[in-house]
């Protein structure tokens, strides 16, 4: 587990005098700063975020560039002069891919006074369940569906939920062509079966079959004959990427070319060199705006990343993505306050946000108010284009559903 890291994200580090803080729970935010008491990690100049992701252990290659996101988003705006005359300061955790592990970085983060958690990881719903007794602000990427059932979660992005699914993907698989669906999906969590009974509800209520799931085996001539023979012409994969590959390689070579095939994690200029001509063709499904829409507020991210985050190239990672979304909502929620903010109003008054949507970095409008443990309901579809060597966005527009019950 790593010790604690704390350090002043900006143009340069500044000293800072901390005064005694002490938690006010049922105080507003406008009433703490005229009895001068603060929340934990609050000072008159600055306040600190606590951050936990996977830095090692199995699952931490997705999570690459997650802290680097969420430095640039700080960097950025403390060279504004932060908010409400308040710099941010971070240190972080390293869950090393382990539910125990986050829990235990929860636990160091709160010890050391953050005021909040920016989290995202592939195992938190033990910590999660620690930071609500605790009375901590959570917010960043929800991973399991636990994240719906908390007051103090606020994510930027649902994509499973127990019982919920949306018509979006379904009603893109059919305006692509497909008909007869094949899901190859690792079981590695609860949340990836979920997600696979969200994408199977989705698929068949635009008509489509779902014909075979195959979620078991990393064998991939074994995943690769099973689809084939099933006869589907579309694939949906939330596996490893080398999975995918070989078997849209297979399907090739069997003279099956799929009409549609859909990976989760194909969206990564990283994976061009490697990857780029076994994928030509495949789609991604994005919750946030494809970098190639080129809004200025993407432009913004891809400077700050420059100026902050120089370590990761090319900037345009998904898990980068993830953590400048996170510590955007992090800082809209400080937005919302006043004077000395408690853990308890800075809640209520990010709870008070009904449109959020990063400057128009994501596709979907939050409310706050409404939208807990609600799916998204709209996704940006980028294809890998022929030459394999670029993402080209699909539509003018990012296409939207309506919800349905996945049951």
């Amino acid at each position: 587990m790593q010790v604690w890291r704390t350090r002043v994200i900006g143009t340069a580090v500044v000293a800072m005098t901390l005064l005694a803080a002490c938690s006010s729970g049922d105080s507003s935010g406008s009433a703490n700063a005229a009895s001068g008491s603060c929340a934990p990690g609050v000072t008159k100049d600055s306040i600190k975020a606590g951050l936990l992701y996977p830095d090692t252990g199995v699952m931490a290659a997705q999570f690459t560039g997650f802290r680097a996101g969420v430095t640039a988003r700080f960097g950025a705006e403390n060279a504004t002069g932060g908010v409400d005359g308040r710099k941010i300061i971070s240190g972080w955790q390293d869950d090393e891919s382990d539910p125990s592990g986050n829990l235990q970085g929860a636990r160091e983060l709160v010890a050391q006074n953050a005021f909040a958690v920016v989290q995202y990881s592939a195992v938190s719903q033990q910590s999660i369940d620690y930071l609500d007794s605790a009375g901590v602000p959570v917010v960043g990427v929800a991973d399991q569906p636990g994240w719906g059932q908390h007051q103090n979660t606020f994510s930027v992005t649902f994509a499973s939920q127990t019982g919920q699914s949306t018509t979006t993907l379904g009603d893109f698989v059919r305006q692509q062509g497909g008909t007869k669906a094949a899901l190859a999906i690792s079981f590695l969590s609860e949340t990836a079966k979920l997600y696979a009974d969200g994408v199977s509800a989705s698929l068949r209520h635009a008509g489509i079959d779902v014909v075979t799931q195959d979620v078991d085996t990393t064998n991939t001539a074994d995943v690769a004959r099973k689809i084939i023979a099933s006869g589907a012409d579309t694939i949906i994969a939330a596996a490893p990427l080398d999975l995918y590959t070989g078997v849209l390689d297979a399907a090739v070579s069997a003279g099956h070319p799929f009409k549609v095939a859909v990976s989760v994690v194909s969206y990564d200029p990283r994976l061009l060199a490697p990857y780029g001509q076994k994928l030509a063709g495949s789609y991604a499904q994005l919750s946030f705006a494809a970098l190639e829409r080129d809004r200025p507020v993407q432009r913004r991210f891809l400077q700050a990343m420059a100026t902050y985050s120089p370590e990761i190239s090319p900037p345009g990672q998904q898990s980068a993505i993830d953590g400048w979304l996170s510590a955007d909502l992090f800082i809209r929620g400080l937005r919302t306050q006043h004077g000395c903010p408690t853990r308890e109003s800075y809640m209520k008054g990010l709870r008070g946000v009904t449109d959020y949507d990063a400057d128009g970095m994501m596709v979907n409008k939050i409310n706050f108010a409404t939208d807990q443990g609600q799916l998204d309901l709209c996704y940006d579809f980028v294809r890998i284009a022929k030459t394999g060597d670029h993402f080209e966005v699909v539509s003018p527009q990012p296409l939207c559903g309506a919800r349905i019950e996945a049951g």
